[in-house]
């Protein structure tokens, strides 16, 4: 189990309460839009490289990818070193996270809530619960009607990594432990362990071409109990068991004595001159600042975009 969110101070904090024991790491999203407004000049050639490096499957490919980086522009090698290798880099992660890079869950759920976050706080709830029921149960339908050994998106990878390995040559160890040659590069792969070095077998947790080839050697045609249980129907039935219980009417509300005497006041909140703002505001490790100007065209410091020499005009 772990966190991914863009870490906000109040979330990394509220995390750290609630949940001590988990890892909390950061999108891989809003990491890459911070380099990209304070680096704009690299971000255009930069930025297949970042999402490569946080999706690597071994740390050599990370450590290849950020000599890269550190040749284009070191800034952007210094920041990311900064944030943390295993706040963003899928290998040098604590736990498995898996295919969960980005918070995007949590912005879909926000932009849904968009009117609801201007109710007061039981009719927000109210439409929260609303919400969440509605797609609880529609997911829960679908998921009773799902026939297949794995969802759809792993089966496609099942059959792109089948094909990936029909020219592969596999060498045995022993009964579980195994060689396999590919464009002239050898791969250990581990059977009873479910690991090989390429890192896509014990990441993914679906047989990468190496295990498939191996399997082949065998005469194991059915690859399904070497993928993830969390891949199969069983666990998607699972995730919507429980229902969401409606709320009764206010009226049928029974609360104790002590919370209907207890009188809670509003907030004490002085309002600011001007429109309020509405745009995330940066936890402090995501902003660089800086002494002097930076130019609008290049990114580069110590002049302007009249005076920019990195650019043609």
């Amino acid at each position: 189990m772990c966190v991914v969110s863009d870490r906000n101070e109040s979330i990394i904090k509220s995390v750290s309460m609630v949940f001590p024991n988990v890892p909390h790491f950061a999108c891989i999203w809003h990491i890459w839009k911070n380099v990209c407004t304070k680096y704009r000049r690299s971000k255009a050639v930069l930025s297949d490289i970042f999402y490569s490096m946080a999706k690597a499957y071994r740390k050599d490919e990370v450590d290849k990818l950020m000599a890269k980086v550190e040749r284009i522009d070191q800034r952007v090698a210094q920041y990311l070193k900064n944030a943390g290798y295993e706040k963003w880099s899928r290998v040098h992660a604590t736990v498995n996270r898996g295919r969960m890079m980005t918070s995007n869950i949590a912005e879909c759920i926000n932009g849904c809530l968009v009117e609801a976050r201007e109710l007061p706080i039981i009719d927000f709830l109210e439409q929260t619960r609303m919400l969440f029921g509605s797609w609880n149960c529609k997911n829960r339908e679908i998921a009773s009607y799902t026939k297949h050994t794995l969802g759809r998106k792993f089966e496609d990878i099942l059959v792109s990594n089948t094909i990936k390995c029909s020219r592969m040559k596999v060498v045995a160890s022993s009964e579980y432990l195994y060689s396999v040659y590919e464009l002239g590069i050898r791969y250990i792969m581990c059977l009873e362990r479910k690991i090989c070095t390429c890192g896509r077998f014990q990441l993914d947790e679906i047989p990468c071409p190496h295990a498939i080839a191996v399997l082949k050697s065998k005469n194991i045609t059915d690859l399904h109990p070497y993928c993830s249980d969390y891949y199969k129907p069983e666990a998607l039935a699972n995730t919507y068991e429980l229902p969401m219980v409606p709320m009764p009417d206010k009226k049928d509300w029974t609360a104790p004595k002590e919370i209907l005497e207890e009188i809670v006041l509003p907030p004490i909140y002085k309002r600011m001159p001007g429109r309020p703002k509405k745009g995330r505001k940066k936890f402090a490790n995501e902003k660089i600042t800086s002494s002097t100007n930076s130019c609008g065209r290049c990114g580069h410091e110590g002049h302007n975009r009249k005076t920019c020499n990195f650019i043609p005009k």
